[in-house]
């Protein structure tokens, strides 16, 4: 425990290299101080007959307002204070929004007790960035491939080009990175890649319908000749399902008329056509995977902390997310966890480990980039731009409109994208590759 000038009782806890937690309660000087300035503030805006606005009496303020309104104040003036004074006390370099909880505010007895978690500044050490390992799938497209797909794909589009799906959920047909995570395994999961109806029957049964990002909890009898993890093979387990990404071509019904209209000489060029579009969505699902490959492996062989707070404001945001998008459905976040059939303490560590890892990776990415001196061109931008505009299906005529509403979030992402592309690039360029099938089990 320390003190400051004030008085003001702080103790510090070091949860970890880059997050801080003080517990803070505040003098009685403070909380009176903070209360005045809030009646200062909310005394100008307050009608009190007789008296020309922020010139009544304190008394007679205080009772002409909410207390709710009063306490909020209050707490707003208390707690930013004593926050900088405690931050500036303990000599902190804060370069994430705090986490506040006010634990204890009360008038009458002039206390105050929050709790602040501060985040500090990543901690990197990297391991040499040349020679990580990664296992690359055979990248083959078989007859049965392409005739399933011919015969489960109706004519909705014109467009043979593979596109992330983000409109709906799985489909027979579709090229899905999965991540398998065996209940009690100590492991982040293992992810590979698929075509929806062609694992195996419980697996293909539990992807279908699933979104991006989604998360089911299901048993899953492996077959015996399953090639992931050969510890599952053969066995029953317990299992969260995570759909990382789906991508899909749309394609006509299979007729030479249609194939013509397409392009296409007959039936036989079609199905070439097809054949390069199942090809190319597995090389995009394939180049993600290889990505997280070789920076999970980097991260494994360097020293990487990051604060709390980051990965916590990503949890906060998705779940924000989530909690739109469903509403939309007229379904609640409670909802949805009961679908999956997971437990809200399961569902709440699944984000939370997902959050961890990809804000891990991130800032991996960011010091690669950096490093190296890499630069984005007016090329990458325009690409990913373009490829988050197909994500979202966004029409041409609509471009404009669509940079504007997103804005900053849209460049961070855009950056983002760009910046993960360029470090992919280099880390492959050294990278020692296993060759693996195409995992179809």
């Amino acid at each position: 425990m320390s003190t400051v000038a004030s008085d003001m009782k702080v103790t510090r806890e070091d949860v970890n290299p880059c997050t801080v937690r003080l517990t803070i309660v505040c003098t009685p000087d403070q909380v009176r101080a903070g209360f005045d300035r809030a009646l200062k503030t909310l005394g100008k805006k307050v009608r009190v007959p007789g008296f020309r606005p922020g010139h009544a009496p304190k008394k007679m303020v205080e009772d002409a307002l909410n207390p709710q309104a009063l306490y909020e104040e209050a707490a707003e003036n208390i707690v930013r204070r004593a926050f900088d004074e405690a931050v500036a006390a303990q000599d902190l370099n804060s370069e994430t929004t705090p986490r506040i909880e006010l634990n204890k505010l009360e008038k009458d007895t002039d206390e105050c007790e929050f709790t602040a978690q501060i985040g500090l500044p990543a901690v990197l050490e990297l391991a040499d960035t040349k020679g990580l390992k990664a296992t690359k799938p055979k990248l083959e497209v078989s007859d049965e491939e392409v005739n399933r797909t011919l015969d489960d794909m109706r004519a909705r589009s014109a467009n043979r080009t593979p596109q992330a799906v983000t409109d709906r959920g799985v489909a027979s047909g579709d090229v899905v990175v999965v991540n398998l995570k065996a209940d009690g395994a100590e492991e982040e999961g293992k992810q590979f890649m698929v075509m929806a109806g062609q694992t195996f029957p419980a697996l293909d049964e539990a992807l279908m319908g699933m979104h991006t990002e989604e998360v089911k909890a299901v048993t899953l009898e492996y077959p015996a000749n399953f090639r992931v993890n050969e510890s599952w093979a053969g066995k029953t387990l317990a299992t969260q399902v995570m759909v990382k990404s789906i991508s899909a071509v749309q394609l006509p019904d299979l007729d030479d008329e249609f194939a013509k209209s397409l392009n296409t000489e007959n039936v036989d060029d079609l199905k070439s056509k097809i054949r390069e579009g199942i090809m190319r969505a597995k090389e995009n699902g394939l180049q993600e995977m290889l990505r997280d490959q070789l920076l999970d492996d980097l991260l494994a062989k360097s020293t990487v902390h990051v604060s709390d707070n980051t990965w916590q404001a990503v949890v906060d945001r998705r779940l924000q997310e989530m909690a739109r998008e469903l509403g939309n459905q007229r379904k609640t976040i409670e909802d949805y966890v009961k679908e999956t059939g997971l437990t809200n303490e399961e569902f709440k560590a699944r984000l939370d480990e997902e959050a961890r890892v990809n804000v891990r990776r991130a800032v991996v990415i960011q010091k690669i980039f950096t490093e190296n001196d890499m630069k984005i061109t007016d090329e990458d931008v325009s690409r990913h731009f373009m490829q988050i505009a197909a994500e979202n299906g966004v029409p041409q005529n609509e471009l404009d409109n669509f940079a504007k509403q997103f804005g900053g979030q849209l460049r961070e992402e855009v950056i983002f994208r760009s910046m993960a592309h360029k470090v992919a690039a280099l880390l492959l360029e050294s990278a020692d590759l296993t060759e693996g099938d195409l995992v179809s089990v």
